[in-house]
């Protein structure tokens, strides 16, 4: 959490049948050996990765939900229902670095959605990068790149085996997810543009947006749903005008805040699909989506209320027909259907205490003036930290006062452990927490990327929470607990209980496709979750399924 929020001997007859293995083989004389059926490979690999959704949607929301959506991933898929994350900084940067690259923080380098930069002096954020301005839309944000993640990715690896052929495409709303999917080498990354409502990405994959992205941005889509409003009934979610009278940049903000934002990505996937080629060959290509319009809404709301039910319904319904549509145009046996989420999130203060839980606010003056006041006795008043939010020492101030990073780390937990609210810490080799929590901790922390002393609150303390709005990045299970469901031949339908993480899917969708795990990958391959080669309908030929 941050504290801007948050060998036995064989027997006779063994023996002697392994000989005649040897020397004759399983096979009758004089015919070849047998050999195990290849695996047939799909078309089209879709991973679908929700900002934001909690395993739990799926029981709550469960009779609500069309048949062709997460319930027909769930009846007709592998469903893991014990996946969590082992790491404790939930956040969207790194649970989707941790997706596409098979392995946690502490080895793929995410730590977080952003850290502090010694450097520059000043925060950073994940796919921050001035060598690479934005392409397309009207963004005024600093260019980007995915070169701050260590090792290769699914869709790295799946370019590196097919020579270059495959096709690897990433969308989303944000720019670090559909850039951390994509992984270093993607045939293209795009996301939503805040201040434009068009789709944009960086030099660091093109020049020049494809002629087909430009047509789609001059359409403006994101204008048609100005005016009107993300509704219930006579109930009004969220108002879509604007105080200009036209759709302008505070519209374009507010609008993945609504189920449009979604909806707006998914009609770029599709068009994808159609205008790339996606799954249009004999060479498997992914698509990775990222539906973040889930996470503002759970955010501003909390996840007991109307508004993330509606929300979530209304993805159900989204996915149906992104799956429909792929029906359609590849042929039902020729994708497959990969989903998870990036992180869980925590119920609002209000929502916490109305269930009777001690739900604690933690003000961020009282965690800086603890540290502060703890300094100034010990050393005397000075610039001791380096960032807001973050517990990341001065380093010119340190080496003025002869203190050291450990010593002032141990201070500082000390201090901190006085505010109510706060569990424990960990500070380099030191532990202020049980050593599950302190594993989780370690997990998500990179060399040169994360806070001298990584703060813990107690489950459903939120910073500022008396704000309102809910949060993550936690290592508690309302924010650690999220879906994973893999769908398609190469699949097991079937409910599963054995623990497993998010960096399980890059692996097993690996296995299954016949490729190199990412370079750091340590996810299990889900085995039980495998149909055995001979298993798997054959798929159908080029063009089967495809619409004229």
């Amino acid at each position: 959490m941050r504290l801007r929020h948050q060998p036995r001997s064989a027997g006779p007859l063994l023996l002697l049948a392994a000989a005649a293995l040897f020397l004759f083989g399983s096979a009758p004389l004089g015919s070849e050996p047998a050999r195990p059926a290849a695996p047939e490979k799909p078309r089209l690999v879709v991973v679908v990765v929700i900002d934001q959704l909690r395993a739990d949607y799926f029981e709550r929301f469960r009779d609500r939900f069309v048949p062709d959506g997460f319930n027909r991933l769930r009846r007709e898929g592998a469903n893991f229902v014990a996946c969590f994350y082992p790491y404790a900084n939930t956040e969207t940067a790194p649970g989707h670095a941790t997706i596409s690259t098979g392995t946690t923080p502490n080895r793929h380098g995410i730590s977080g959605n952003a850290w502090y930069d010694f450097e520059r002096g000043r925060m950073v954020q994940a796919v921050e990068d001035d060598a690479y301005p934005p392409v397309g839309g009207g963004s005024r944000l600093p260019g980007l790149s995915p070169l701050k993640l260590i090792g290769s990715t699914l869709g790295d690896e799946l370019r590196l085996a097919t020579g270059g052929q495959a096709k690897v495409w990433a969308v989303g709303i944000k720019d670090r997810a559909a850039i951390l999917l994509g992984g270093h080498a993607p045939t293209g990354a795009y996301w939503y543009d805040y201040d434009s409502g068009r789709f944009a990405t960086s030099r660091y994959y093109r020049e020049a947006l494809p002629e087909w992205i430009e047509a789609f941005n001059a359409r403006r889509p994101a204008d048609r749903y100005y005016g009107k409003d993300w509704k219930k009934g006579e109930r009004v979610f969220l108002s879509m005008s604007a105080e200009s009278g036209k759709p302008d940049a505070a519209f374009y903000r507010r609008l993945p805040y609504t189920p449009y934002g979604n909806e707006l990505v998914l009609e770029l996937a599709r068009e994808a699909v159609e205008r790339e080629g996606l799954g249009g060959d004999e060479t498997t290509d992914i698509l990775f989506v990222a539906l973040c319009a889930n996470d503002f809404v759970g955010h501003r709301w909390g996840p007991y209320s109307d508004e993330v039910a509606e929300m979530t319904l209304a993805t159900d319904a989204q996915l149906a027909e992104l799956f429909q549509f792929l029906d359609a145009r590849l042929g039902k046996e020729n994708y497959w259907v990969a989903l998870s989420a990036d992180h869980g999130v925590s119920p609002t203060l209000a929502q916490a205490r109305a269930r009777g839980l001690p739900a604690k606010n933690v003000p961020l003056a009282a965690l800086t003036e603890a540290l502060n006041a703890a300094f100034a006795a010990r050393w005397g008043e000075d610039e001791w930290l380096a960032a807001r939010g973050e517990v990341v020492f001065n380093r010119e101030t340190l080496r003025k006062h002869g203190v050291g990073v450990a010593e002032a780390a141990h201070l500082a937990g000390g201090a901190l452990l006085g505010v109510d609210g706060v569990l424990g810490y960990v500070a380099g080799e030191e532990t202020r927490l049980d050593p599950e929590l302190t594993k989780a901790v370690r997990l998500s922390r990179f060399r040169g990327r994360t806070p001298d002393v990584y703060v813990v609150l107690e489950p459903f303390a939120l910073v500022e929470g008396d704000r309102g709005g809910a949060t993550h990045g936690s290592p508690f299970n309302y924010d650690t607990h999220v879906p994973l469901l893999l769908w398609g031949s190469a699949f097991r339908a079937g409910t599963y209980r054995e623990r497993a993480t998010p960096a399980d899917l890059a692996t097993t969708l690996a296995a299954a496709l016949g490729l190199t795990p990412p370079s750091l990958a340590d996810g299990q391959v889900l085995l039980q979750a495998l149909q055995q080669p001979e298993a798997r309908p054959r798929r159908a030929k080029p063009g089967a399924g495809k619409t004229p």
